[in-house]
């Protein structure tokens, strides 16, 4: 429905030339001021910590259960049953923790991630509205729902450096 509704729009805003002197439309790629603006940034180098720290963690782990597996092939056989029995069990026990533990922290790492991106386009928002008010845009829309656009009507670049202005305040 959303796609009807933009095509509609444009179709409007690019036909009669009456919609185009009162119609003014703008473009921004959201990607592209989420990945370059300073807000941006410094979120992906803060999940980026988090993701080495926790990658870390796990490192430690398993390289213990690489060593225990090992131990188990080189040394199985020479155990005694119910020696080699424990050892197994324990393997297998860490191993389910291990892997509970990587799926815990991924989706940990996605909430955080999640987390980081809406308070980013929360405060893009903001930008765009301030911006396409103040530049008096009838319609500002976003590049990943429209299939061709002139790129006059990118204003890209300008949410970027308004965006990056009022961060640093």
């Amino acid at each position: 429905m959303n796609y009807w509704l933009v095509l509609l729009l444009v179709a409007l805003a690019w036909e009669p030339s009456w919609a185009q002197e009162r119609m003014k439309l703008g473009v921004i790629d959201v990607r592209r001021v989420v990945s370059e603006s300073a807000a941006g940034k410094r979120a992906g180098e803060r999940l980026q910590a988090q993701v080495k720290k926790a990658e870390a963690d796990t490192l430690r782990e398993r390289q213990e259960l690489e060593r225990l597996r090992n131990d188990l092939d080189k040394k199985g056989p020479l155990l005694k049953e119910e020696e080699r029995r424990n050892l197994e069990s324990d393997f297998q026990r860490r191993s389910v923790t291990l892997q509970r533990t990587m799926g815990d922290l991924q989706q940990e790492l996605q909430m955080k991630e999640r987390e980081m991106m809406q308070d980013i386009l929360k405060d893009l928002e903001g930008v765009v509205s301030d911006l396409g008010k103040a530049e008096k845009f009838t319609l500002i829309l976003d590049r990943s729902q429209i299939l061709f656009s002139d790129q006059g009507t990118d204003i890209t670049t300008r949410v970027i450096e308004t965006f990056n202005s009022r961060v640093k305040k």
